[in-house]
């Protein structure tokens, strides 16, 4: 066999497009005959001489190489090496050159092999022949003849096969015919990612066909005609002709269709159209043809620039047959900042959200629509916000949407209009942690549109401002052992209002300090559970807080709300968010902690704790309608946390009656996960009084209820993350929320997931209760040609949104190493 040492000058200009895969092999067989016949090979002579005469380093020296890079550079593929081998070269000056046995041509990013590679000058001709083989970082492209004229680059390269490691796909077709070297004709393909199957009947599950594709690579798009795709030997899709992109670039043309059934809307087909304006921006447009309500359009538009970017989303029905009217849902996001062209001052951020629909049943109508549109409070809201160094500013303008339902309505919260703030804080100077914060607000709400029973009288806002002003200092001493942080707070407050309070006047001031302390200690030892190494902590804290009392009953209350009572917040200085009440306090909270750390890595196992809050005087400030809580010993809270490994996972939390011993509100739930594509999810939840329900999630493999399961199969499949556990598989995956107050059904979500390998059909029916008496069901059906298209209303969003920890069948892979299939 001869051997030739590697060409080290640059053989011809490279584009910087990435080629189609028979041009680059076109291209790489011209390339290397041009350079031979020009007499390059005296100089690989004199490198292979200065190579052997070269004296050999002493030792191993390593260093680093950009030839191992994953992406080659463009001066990598243009001057890098070209190796040639064969075992005869035959050579005849001004007529031809044959190269024979195992022909094969190497360069960064191409490998060509070939039985027999020939040359003839006199008519500028290049034949490949004896199994052409092309691998390219990605796929492979072989064919058993090719024929190229390299001055037009006309040619053919008759049954051509290729295929794709990414996606795993492959194909073949009768010819490729070359245009030049940008265009190139592909007659009768086939594309598929099913594998074969030892057997003379077998077929693909799936396979799509094209009488004829034009390849472009000036314009980077491909336009085939007579495509069909065919399922189980049956055909489900014919397209006269298509034009697409050749690569992962975005391009304008239709998206597949989907098609679901509701309750609300009865059958529904939407045809989505994607337009690509610009690089960086975009819009999609979905006609909606709905069997009881009839068309809908909607339109989202997004767009990125360098200082902003946003979306904007709109919903219109021109005429709804159920309502009998026209209906709409407007959506738009942007974030972004401006330049002020004033160097002391910078750039100042600018965000809006604005959310806005035409009636009030459009949330009960159009749940689905998009989760901003979903709810029953919709805000608007426009912001400015500036900062520099410790010092940020703020002024926002935010209005609401109430859609209201006689059934259960809703007292709109107020509009800030505007609400403008500042803040400016030093941590660790001269050991303090202080700030001081500022905000004035203008509260308004219209109370007109809520629906009233009879007899019932509306009531009335109390719009007006509130300003205040917030300081605060701490000094933290933290220690390995512990730490003590005591605070002082003052919360100066004033209220002028538009109608006067019940006392006669329209203003209000309200001073108060608040004062702070905050103590813990972190015992630590070392320990043995079931053989593991275990590290124990034990953290009892304190926690004092002081805030004198101040008659508030006749302020406002505009953004202020009870907060949750659980392990983090009993450790606070105020039962309650916002600032128009402020809860007098002179109380005492203790609590425990104990963690269980893994010696070896540091991964907790295990988390217990507990707290109770003393109280020395009872509570005299309250929200209305809440009860004000009594001196003494608040409830009691416990908690746990289990993580004793991957695929176990509990955590408790249990609220318990100081006064009855009773529990008055629990949160149980657990996840086992054994391997990939099994979760079971459980939950109970019990709020005393209020309601009791148990939730259920999972995704598992039918296989195994039936005692079928494959360990072997199963293990070779899950080396590659996301790709099911093997083909020929039915999982179940589904949610159910019961209501053990009510003895019903809340929520339900039950489905079946098929894994053929080459494709996955998913079907769901999902069940959402949308009010006291009311629900929407919807049923969801989709065929996933993996490598090609997804088809049907997919179900995904909902299973990932109710299964904690679902798993798609086929999460978008990693692209393969270009020396995965390195030849």
């Amino acid at each position: 066999m001869t051997n030739l040492c590697p060409i080290t000058v640059p053989i011809f200009p490279v584009h910087c497009a990435q080629p189609p895969l028979a041009t680059d092999l076109l291209r790489a067989v011209v390339w290397t005959v041009v350079f031979v016949w020009q007499g390059v090979a005296p100089g690989w002579a004199q490198a292979q001489t200065q190579g052997v005469s070269a004296a050999a380093p002493s030792g191993l020296i390593l260093r680093s190489s950009p030839l191992l890079e994953e992406a080659l550079s463009q001066r990598q593929e243009q001057e890098g090496a070209l190796y040639l081998q064969g075992q005869r070269l035959r050579v005849r000056p001004d007529l031809d050159m044959v190269i024979e046995g195992e022909a094969s041509i190497r360069k960064p990013g191409v490998s060509i092999q070939a039985g027999r590679l020939s040359f003839d000058q006199s008519q500028d001709v290049v034949e490949a022949t004896g199994q052409v083989r092309l691998n390219r970082p990605g796929s492979l492209l072989t064919g058993p003849k090719l024929t190229l004229q390299i001055d037009s680059f006309q040619g053919t390269l008759t049954q051509p096969t290729f295929e794709l490691y990414k996606s795993g796909a492959y194909g073949q077709a009768a010819q490729i015919e070359f245009v030049d070297e940008q265009r190139a004709i592909v007659q009768e393909a086939r594309y598929t990612t099913c594998r074969r199957t030892p057997g003379p009947e077998w077929l693909p599950a799936w396979v799509l066909k094209a009488t004829r594709l034009n390849l472009d690579e000036e314009e980077s798009t491909v336009r085939a005609e007579g495509v069909q795709l065919r399922f189980q030997d049956v055909p489900v899709l014919g397209i006269p002709a298509v034009t697409f992109p050749m690569t992962d670039d975005r391009k304008s043309g239709l998206l597949p269709p989907l098609v679901g059934i509701t309750t609300n809307n009865g059958v529904e087909l939407a045809q989505p159209y994607y337009f690509d304006i610009a690089p960086n921006r975009d819009a999609t447009v979905t006609t909606h043809l709905m069997s009881k309500r009839g068309v809908a359009v909607d339109t989202e538009f997004r767009y990125l620039e360098r200082d902003y970017s946003g979306q904007a989303r709109l919903n219109l029905m021109p005429n709804d047959s159920l309502r009998a009217q026209t209906r709409w849902g407007w959506s738009s996001q942007h974030n972004g900042t401006l330049d002020t062209g004033l160097d002391s001052v910078g750039r100042v951020g600018l965000g809006l959200n604005l959310n806005r629909v035409s009636d009030d049943d459009y949330w009960r109508d159009f749940p689905r629509s998009g989760l901003a549109l979903t709810q029953r409070l919709l805000p608007s809201t426009g912001v400015l916000s500036w900062g520099r160094g410790n010092l940020s500013m703020s002024a926002q303008v935010q209005r609401w949407q109430t859609l209201q339902d006689i059934n259960a309505p809703i007292t709109p919260p107020y509009d800030r209009a505007p609400q403008i703030g500042l803040r400016y804080g030093q941590w660790w100077a001269d050991g303090l942690d202080w700030s001081v914060q500022a905000d004035t607000t203008r509260f308004e709400a219209n109370y007109d549109r809520i629906p009233l029973a009879s007899n019932a009288s509306r009531p009335v806002p109390r719009n007006g401002e509130r300003s205040f002003v917030l300081a605060q200092v701490s000094r933290p001493w933290i220690r390995p052992w512990g730490f003590v942080t005591p605070k002082l707070q003052v919360h100066a407050t004033r209220y002028q209002l538009d109608q006067a309070f019940d006392s006669g006047m329209r203003s209000a001031n309200r001073v108060l300090p608040t004062f702070t302390l905050d103590s813990g200690l972190v015992y630590e030892r070392q320990t043995q559970w079931f053989g593991r190494g275990v590290t124990q902590t034990l953290e009892p804290r304190a926690f004092y807080a002081r805030t004198p009392f101040r008659d508030q009953s006749l302020l406002p209350v505009y953004d202020t709300g009870a907060t949750d009572f659980n392990l983090s917040t009993i450790y606070s200085e105020n039962a309650y968010v916002g600032h128009d009440r402020l809860v007098d306090n002179n109380a005492l909270t203790l609590g425990v902690t104990s963690r269980f750390f893994d010696a070896s890595n540091g991964a907790e196992m295990l988390r217990v704790g507990m707290a109770q809050r003393i109280r020395f005087s009872d509570q005299q400030v309250v929200l209305p309608g809440l009860t004000a809580a009594a001196a003494g010993l608040s409830d009691l809270l416990l908690g746990a946390g289990v993580r004793w490994d991957d695929r176990w996972a509990l955590d408790a939390t249990v609220q318990v009656n100081s006064q009855t011993d009773r529990v008055s509100r629990s949160t149980l739930q657990g996840r086992y996960s054994p391997s990939p594509y099994r979760v079971l999810n459980a939950a109970y939840r019990l709020n005393q009084g209020v309601s009791e329900q148990i939730d259920l999630g999972w995704q598992w493999p039918l296989g195994d209820l039936l005692g079928r399961r494959d360990a072997a199969t199963e293990s070779a499949w899950t080396r590659t993350p996301g790709q099911g556990l093997g083909p020929d598989r039915w999982y179940s995956v589904g949610r159910l929320n019961f209501s053990l107050t009510e003895g019903r059904m809340v929520d339900s979500l039950l489905g079946l997931e098929y894994d053929g390998g080459c494709w996955i059909g998913r079907i769901a029916f999902e069940r959402i209760q949308s009010t006291v008496s009311t629900a929407t069901s919807r049923l969801l059906f989709q065929l996933e040609f993996v490598g090609l298209a997804r088809v049907g209303a997919s179900p995904l969003n909902s299973l990932r949104n109710n299964i904690p920890r679902y798993q798609n069948l086929r999460d978008s892979t990693v692209e393969p190493s270009r020396f995965q299939h390195y030849e």
